[in-house]
């Protein structure tokens, strides 16, 4: 269920680039790469047993 945060805030900051939001579209892009790459580090040290 958490994993469709990073899909959700993406298409947020979609819609605010579409409406010309560009710095409220950077922070949920931001946003976004902060929740995939903390998830990754999670998934990467638990299940696959990769030291990042």
């Amino acid at each position: 269920m958490y994993m469709f945060l990073p899909f959700l805030t993406a298409f947020i900051g979609l819609v605010l680039v579409w409406f010309e939001k560009r710095l409220a579209g950077l922070v949920m892009l931001a946003i976004t790469l902060g929740i995939l790459m903390f998830w990754f580090r999670i998934h990467a040290t638990d299940h696959l047993k990769i030291s990042l």
